[in-house]
């Protein structure tokens, strides 16, 4: 099974392959970037969904699987990272043609989507063990959980907005109600508990 530093290699050089492949195949420039915005956008949302749940899974229903899948949430998470990474290579791609008129196309939810890249490339670096044992335990937490939920809010927001468009995309909207749906109940669970006890 692969787990760990292999499971991180194995989807970076899987999305760096797609998005080669998707480079290299489709024309013209605009149409490859587009394309390459749209299949990262949804490599990136399975490996956000996954490491999002993880802990909420093994709170909700403790099992060989869900801790399995909790056990590989960092990998996952800088899986995530990687593919949203070229992500916004993609995007940066698009834009270069003007871009300007791309910032002002995308706003206001740019504001939020700058923030979500800034947060995930803070919560990489922050992911590797000697930096976090460096960082005091409570702000780490504070750190990841934010940028969890803006990532989440950014996603949510993209595939809500974008059902307008094309009905799928209540799909992945779905999804990550789905995915915030399990939380709220982990934390639901977890808060009757304190009550109880106390």
């Amino acid at each position: 099974m692969l787990a760990g530093p292999r499971l991180l290699s194995l989807i970076a050089l899987a999305t760096g392959a797609m998005w080669l492949a998707i480079a290299i195949s489709v024309s013209p420039a605009e149409a490859a970037a587009g394309a390459v915005i749209r299949w990262t956008a949804r490599t990136s949302l399975v490996l956000f969904a996954l490491a999002y749940i993880a802990r909420p899974l093994v709170q909700l229903h403790p099992t060989p699987a869900t801790k399995s899948l909790l056990a590989q949430r960092k990998w996952l998470g800088l899986g995530f990272a990687t593919s949203h990474g070229l992500h916004l290579a993609g995007i940066l791609w698009l834009a270069s043609r003007d871009f300007g008129a791309f910032v002002r196309s995308q706003e206001p939810t740019i504001l939020v989507a700058v923030a979500t890249f800034v947060f995930l490339g803070i919560m990489a670096v922050t992911s590797f063990d000697a930096v976090r044992r460096a960082m005091p335990t409570r702000t780490w937490r504070r750190l990841h959980w934010t940028g969890m939920q803006l990532a989440w809010l950014s996603f949510t927001a993209t595939y809500a907005g974008a059902i307008a468009v094309h009905p799928l995309y209540a799909l992945p909207a779905a999804l990550l109600l789905g995915a915030a749906a399990i939380r709220t109940a982990a934390w639901a669970r977890g808060r009757r508990r304190r009550v109880s006890i106390g």
